[in-house]
């Protein structure tokens, strides 16, 4: 896999807020917005329902539940981006626990979370570990709880993007190093309801690179 530590620790040495580097200003606009539309579905646990962030990363996207009173907990590979997200929680005095780990194995009881929220984690797990890590999610989620996916999606657009395509297994490679999986939307759907989640909503936006899915479930 890439060093993601090494990746956050260049982001923080170079001045940068999180991942994303210079997109991060961009990513964490359109994160506020969706946070803003989810809290207003009805459906939607309100606070202080437990959530939890799959590939938190340094906690953007927990700490916009958090501001709102949500219950929030994160995981990722990466101990650097872990550290990170504590002690951007620390400085904002909010409240959150960060756990180093895998989503494919992760340290929680079941039925644990009303929330799990994939902050464009979903894509970067490769071959039978979407299944595994997908089945990890459901066991941690209470019966009727949800599951927000926002993930890559489509075939790639660019002359970058298809320069890295690998169709046959469709998933992106640099460097002789598989990095995403890119799937079509109606293949993701097609995993995460065989996975036992019903489909709420989807919608696909466009970009100049690939697509992307972002998809609203509920556990069985």
């Amino acid at each position: 896999m890439h060093d993601v530590d090494h990746i956050y620790s260049r982001l923080r040495q170079s001045g940068h807020p999180g991942w994303g580097g210079e997109h991060h200003s961009r990513r964490l606009e359109g994160w506020a917005s969706m946070v803003a539309r989810l809290v207003a579905e009805p459906m939607f646990p309100r606070a202080p329902a437990q959530l939890l962030e799959l590939g938190t990363g340094n906690g953007m996207v927990a700490s916009l539940f958090a501001q709102r009173g949500y219950a929030v907990e994160g995981i990722d590979i990466s101990r650097e981006a872990i550290g990170w997200a504590r002690e951007l929680f620390i400085a904002a005095s909010l409240a959150g626990a960060f756990h180093h780990g895998d989503i494919c194995a992760m340290p929680f009881d079941a039925g644990r979370f009303d929330i799990a929220i994939d902050g464009n984690c979903l894509h970067c797990l490769i071959g039978a570990d979407r299944r595994r890590g997908l089945a990890e999610v459901k066991r941690v989620l209470r019966p009727r709880g949800m599951l927000l996916v926002s993930t890559m999606c489509g075939l790639p657009k660019s002359d970058g993007a298809r320069a890295q395509y690998d169709a046959a297994t469709r998933t992106l490679r640099k460097d002789g190093f598989t990095y995403r999986t890119l799937l079509p939307a109606e293949d993701i759907a097609c995993e995460i309801a065989a996975a036992g989640f019903q489909i709420i909503s989807q919608e696909i936006a466009e970009n100049s690179w690939w697509d992307h899915l972002t998809l609203l479930a509920m556990r069985e």
